[in-house]
Order: C-alpha cells, then sequence, then structure tokens
C-alpha cells in the first residue's frame, strides 16, 4: 500500500508492505527498510526500525493524526492516493460527477429526481479492490445517471448529473 503523507510541509510517498510479522517500508521509493511493530497498549506502539526502538503513541484528529515520539507531539496526514483520486474526481461546477479511474459501480445511492445538496453520497465505485463513496459536486436534483449497478466503468466515465 503507498500512502501520501504531510508533516508540516513535507509530503512523502511512503510504501508499506507486509513482510514476515513487521513491515516493509520504503520512503520516496528509497531502500526498503525493515519496521517490526508491537501494540502494548491501545494506541501505544513498540517500533523497531534500524536496530532503534521508539515508543509511539497515535491518536486520530481531525484531518489526520497526532503521533506522539518520546513526548513530541507531530500532527501528519496519511491519504491512500487512489483514495484521494477518487474522491476528488469529477464535479465540475456544473454537477457532472466522473471517475478519475477505472472501476465497477457497485451500488447506486440515488435516482433521477433525487435532490441532493453538496457532499451528499451519491454513489459508490471500487477500484483496486477499494469501494470509494463518492459524493455530489453540487446541490440540486439528480438529472441523469449514466452508469448501472455492476458497470464496468474507465477513468473519466460520467456517472451522474447534478443540476
Amino acid at each position: 500500500m503507498i500512502y501520501e503523507v504531510t508533516h508540516g510541509d513535507n509530503v512523502r510517498q511512503i510504501e508499506v508492505q507486509v513482510s514476515g510479522d513487521g513491515f516493509e517500508v520504503r520512503i520516496d521509493g528509497g531502500e526498503a527498510v525493515y519496521v517490526d511493530v508491537r501494540e502494548p497498549a491501545p494506541n501505544v506502539f513498540s517500533v523497531l526500525c534500524n536496530e532503534l526502538s521508539y515508543e509511539v503513541g497515535l491518536c486520530k484528529e481531525e484531518g489526520g493524526w497526532a503521533v506522539d515520539i518520546y513526548g513530541t507531539t507531530h500532527s501528519i496526514q496519511a491519504v491512500d492516493p487512489r483514495r484521494k483520486a477518487l474522491r476528488l474526481a469529477g464535479g465540475s461546477s456544473q454537477g457532472l460527477l466522473k471517475t478519475s479511474m477505472p472501476g465497477r459501480v457497485v451500488r447506486l445511492l440515488v435516482e433521477v429526481g433525487t435532490n441532493v445538496e453538496k457532499g451528499d453520497p451519491i454513489i459508490v465505485v471500487e477500484a483496486m479492490k477499494m469501494e470509494n463513496e463518492m459524493k455530489a459536486p453540487t446541490q440540486g436534483v439528480v438529472k441523469e445517471i449514466f452508469v448501472a449497478e455492476g458497470e464496468a466503468v474507465e477513468a473519466g466515465s460520467s456517472l451522474v448529473l447534478v443540476e
């Protein structure tokens, strides 16, 4: 899994793969580092990396995570770029929702004539084995649905028109 991780003004691509009892981690495509992680208590992790040991506290906060390492707290945002692309997909000011990735329509959450608010979930698309709830790009009425449940869609496909 690859994540886009933001800490302050720094944005890094972090690739994490399960490896034995731990993980192989690559930062910005660099050399893989083996990381062993244990959770001795809820939201507290013992991390062994490059023969160095860290005690890390982790707490969900608005917009990301508060990560405490030996008493110093860092605000971190971690986003799966595939989900980010789908979340930001489509949606012109005219209300045409498009997908930016190929996938399959899992569920339609609205029908023609449904009143929606901007940000209301209107369709679920599966891409790369992940279900992504796509939201109304604008407030209005669903005027047209261009796809059906179970249908495969290509990147850039029009899904729903809201006016």
